[in-house]
């Protein structure tokens, strides 16, 4: 135990020399002891070092205990810290206010070793316990998560078994909406706020976006020609069946995952047009999900360069012609403006995924 404490660090905050030296003498047996005579020194080093815990008096002159854990505890970078207070006796009507500033225990002045000590091993211990958690907490978070993306892939391979054409489509259009997203954040336009959970979760529902289309006949599904209008209004429904899918799903969870509403989004509305004429709702300009239009933009670039059984597969330029012409129509204007300097790379995708 004893080689495991003297990798750890304590910062002891305190004017009074003599109560420096004296926590460092009973400290440094079993920690690596630093001390700032002032906060504002205490500060300084934290800019530099973060110790496991800190040891901090409450009266001092200029930078208070009270001024230093407030600053500590809104830096991401040592607000868990844990900090305990240094406070004399007749300061004992302090305690409640070092508390709820943050503080995890106190000690009274005068100090004891013994006291000392049963404080900061307790607390050393609980840190080590606390990071041990979070630790395992990583861990298995990281295994959901590549649990989540396994079926994922699982799910979106079952679209792709029943059209031989979506495999590829699934692969490009992920890859393509990264691209949105990385710009979107990148650019950080008011219209477009994205946060990195956000972002994610686009680009890997963005898998699920054509999920309904198990739900459609083979017959309509595999035909080799174009659809008659009345097959196509079947087609349609792949997007309310996929949301039926996905309801499903959060009605179990008890609608509490951010992940299932964003594949939603996409499912319903990534065939929805900017000018309200696109389906299942018929939904307009900021009304679209930002998801959904991320989504349009990814599968109709993949839909024009991409061979069909009943056209040619086009050429990045003459896809992007047709994008710009959809614009304002079929497509957000804002957003495509935004892409300008993406939508090379989208061609790069392509050839190489040929």
């Amino acid at each position: 135990m004893n080689e495991e404490k003297s990798f750890r660090g304590i910062l002891v905050v305190d004017d009074d020399a003599t109560n420096l030296r004296m926590l460092q003498e009973i400290l440094s047996s079993q920690y690596k002891v630093y001390a700032a005579p002032s906060g504002e020194r205490a500060m300084a080093f934290l800019g530099k070092r973060k110790p496991d815990l800190i040891l901090l008096d409450v009266e001092m002159p200029g930078m208070n205990g009270y001024q230093v854990i407030r600053s500590l505890k809104e830096n991401p970078e040592t607000a868990s810290i844990p900090v305990l207070f240094l406070t004399a006796q007749e300061g004992r009507d302090k305690e409640e206010t070092a508390l709820q500033l943050g503080a995890v225990d106190y000690i009274l002045k005068p100090i004891t070793a013994g006291v000392v000590l049963a404080r900061v091993n307790l607390h050393m211990e609980l840190e080590v316990y606390r990071k041990r958690l979070e630790m395992l907490v990583e861990q298995k978070t990281e295994q959901l998560r590549n649990t989540q993306d396994s079926i994922l892939d699982i799910l979106a391979n079952v679209t792709g078994w029943r059209d031989s054409g979506t495999g590829g489509h699934i692969t490009r259009t992920t890859a393509y909406s990264r691209l949105v997203v990385d710009c979107l954040m990148e650019k950080n336009h008011p219209n477009y706020r994205i946060n990195p959970q956000y972002g994610e979760h686009i680009v890997k529902t963005s898998k699920l976006h054509d999920i309904g289309k198990v739900a459609i006949s083979d017959s309509i599904l595999l035909k080799p020609g174009r659809l008659s209008p009345e097959e196509f209004d079947e087609m349609k429904k792949h997007t309310t069946f996929g949301a039926r899918m996905i309801d499903d799903a959060m009605a179990d969870l008890g609608d509490v995952s951010p992940f299932l509403h964003v594949a939603r989004e996409i499912v319903i509305s990534h065939h929805e047009w900017w000018d309200g004429s696109g389906y299942p709702n018929a939904l307009s300009g900021g009304k679209i999900p930002i998801s959904g239009r991320v989504m349009a933009i990814s599968d109709i670039y993949d839909s024009l360069t991409s061979e069909r059984p009943y056209k040619d597969a086009m050429s990045h330029q003459e896809a992007m012609s047709i994008l710009y012409k959809e614009t304002g129509a079929h497509l957000d204007p804002l957003l495509i403006d935004l892409l300008h300097d993406t939508f090379p790379i989208f061609e790069e995708i392509t050839v190489a995924q040929q």
